[in-house]
C-alpha cells in the first residue's frame, strides 16, 4: 500500500500535476502540486478553496491515505487558480523554500521556520488538536514552540516535542504569513476580558449606535453560539442587521443579512477583535484589504425589509446567495418569483443548478450571505459552463 502511495505521489512530482492527498486520521484535503518526495515525507504547495497559493505544507507519508489525480472537486480548483490568475486576486506568497529530499524533510522545514521567524502549524501524533505558532529551538531530536492564540492572550505557552512526532507542518500559507507579520505588534497588545450585550432588548439600539463608527465587532447567533461573524455593522432595519464582514485574515468577506430575532450576542471587546482590526490594519497598510472582484461600499434602505430586497435583486440578476432557513438548513443558489410571502429557491449543489426550484417563505429566513468570494466564484463558473 505504502508503496504504491509513493508511485503516486512520485507520478505527481513528475507530472506537475495538480492533486488531492487525502489523511487517513484527518478530515482536511489539501489541493497542490507535489515539489518534494522522501522515503518519509512530502512537500506539497498548496492553494486555498479561492484557488490562491497558500504556502505549503510537510505531510507524513504515513497520514497519506490517498492521492487524487482528476476528479470534479480538481476540475472545479483549476478553474478557481485560472480565475484567480486572470482577475489578479492579491494573494500571498506561495512556497518560497528549496528542499533536499536526501535530507529530514521535517527538521528542513522546522529549521527554515526558525531562522525566518515563520509561524507554522502543526498537527502531532495521537492529538487532534491543531497547534499554531513559532519555532523558538530545534536540535536532531527536539523542537520547541512557542504557542499563540488568537482568541486569548493569556494562553501563550510554550511547548517541546521531537519533530518524529509531527506529522503535518503548514507554512508560509496566507493566514501563518499574516500572524507572522503580525507578531511583534500583537506582543504589544494587552489582554482583554470578552465584553458582549446579551440583553435582547438592548441589543437593536446596541447596533444601532455601532453602525455609525467603523469598530469591528462580533455577532453570534442563538443556532450556534460557538459561531461568530466579525465585521461592521453597515445598517439595522426595523428587523434585521446588516454587517460587513471581514474574514480570518482580515479582508473584506462579503455581507450579511441577520435577523434581531436570532441573535444571541453582540461582542464589543475581545482579545480576537483585537487580533483581527490588527490584522485589519495590517491588509489595509499593504493594500490588501479587498479582492479586486468584491465590492465593500454598498449602502442599504434602512426603511425597507432587507430579505426581500436582497432576495429580490439577486432574482433580478441571478446572484447566487447563501441562505440559513430557521431549520438551521442553509442553501447556496439563486431566487426567482419572489412574492410578497413566498420565493422560488433554485439550489446549486455539486456545481449543479437545479432549474425547477422549490418554494420557501420569506419569513422562514434567518440570514442571507452575499457579495462574497465564493459566490463570486460559484456564480462565474455556472456562468462560463452555461448553467446561469
Amino acid at each position: 500500500m505504502l508503496n504504491s502511495i509513493i508511485n503516486d505521489l512520485n507520478r505527481a512530482l513528475a507530472q506537475h500535476t495538480l492533486v488531492n492527498i487525502y489523511q487517513t486520521n484527518q478530515e482536511v484535503v489539501y489541493t497542490g502540486y507535489v515539489t518534494t518526495v522522501s522515503n518519509t515525507g512530502i512537500i506539497l504547495a498548496t492553494f486555498d478553496d479561492f484557488g490562491l497559493p497558500d504556502g505549503a505544507v510537510f505531510l507524513a507519508v504515513a497520514v497519506i491515505d490517498e492521492v487524487e489525480f482528476a476528479s470534479d472537486d480538481l476540475d472545479n480548483m483549476a478553474f478557481r487558480i485560472q480565475t484567480a490568475e486572470e482577475e489578479q486576486f492579491i494573494q500571498a506568497g506561495g512556497l518560497t523554500m528549496r528542499f533536499d529530499e536526501q535530507r529530514d524533510l521535517r527538521r528542513q522545514v522546522l529549521s527554515h521556520a526558525w531562522v525566518d521567524h515563520l509561524v507554522v502549524m502543526l498537527v502531532i501524533k495521537d492529538d487532534d488538536h491543531f497547534y499554531e505558532g513559532m519555532v523558538t529551538s530545534v536540535t536532531t531530536d527536539q523542537v520547541t514552540i512557542q504557542l499563540l492564540n488568537k482568541f486569548d492572550y493569556t494562553d501563550q505557552p510554550t511547548f517541546t516535542l521531537n519533530p518524529d512526532e509531527l506529522e503535518v507542518i503548514e507554512f508560509q500559507g496566507k493566514e501563518l504569513t499574516l500572524q507572522g507579520i503580525a507578531a511583534p505588534h500583537l506582543r504589544k497588545l494587552s489582554h482583554i476580558a470578552t465584553k458582549e450585550m446579551t440583553d435582547a432588548k438592548l441589543i437593536p439600539d446596541t447596533l444601532r449606535q455601532l453602525a455609525d463608527h467603523d469598530s469591528l465587532v462580533g455577532l453570534v447567533p442563538s443556532h450556534d453560539k460557538d459561531l461568530f461573524f466579525v465585521g461592521q455593522i453597515n445598517v439595522v432595519t426595523e428587523n434585521a442587521v446588516v454587517m460587513n464582514l471581514i474574514d480570518m485574515t482580515g479582508q473584506f468577506g462579503g455581507y450579511t443579512v441577520m435577523r434581531l430575532t436570532e441573535l444571541h450576542a453582540v461582542v464589543l471587546e475581545s482579545d480576537y477583535l483585537q487580533t483581527m482590526r490588527l490584522f485589519s490594519l495590517l491588509n489595509r497598510a499593504r493594500q490588501q484589504q479587498i479582492q479586486p472582484v468584491l465590492n465593500d461600499e454598498r449602502l442599504f434602505d434602512p426603511t425597507v425589509d432587507q430579505f426581500s430586497a436582497r432576495l429580490t435583486q439577486a432574482a433580478a440578476f441571478r446572484t447566487i446567495l447563501r441562505l440559513k432557513l430557521h431549520d438551521s438548513t442553509t442553501l447556496l443558489g439563486y431566487p426567482s418569483q419572489v412574492g410578497g410571502a413566498r420565493f422560488i429557491f433554485h439550489e446549486v449543489e455539486d456545481n449543479q443548478l437545479d432549474q425547477v426550484g422549490k418554494v420557501y417563505r420569506i419569513s422562514d429566513i434567518d440570514e442571507i450571505a452575499f457579495g462574497y468570494l465564493d459566490a463570486y466564484l460559484v456564480e462565474r463558473q455556472l456562468r462560463v459552463e452555461g448553467e446561469l
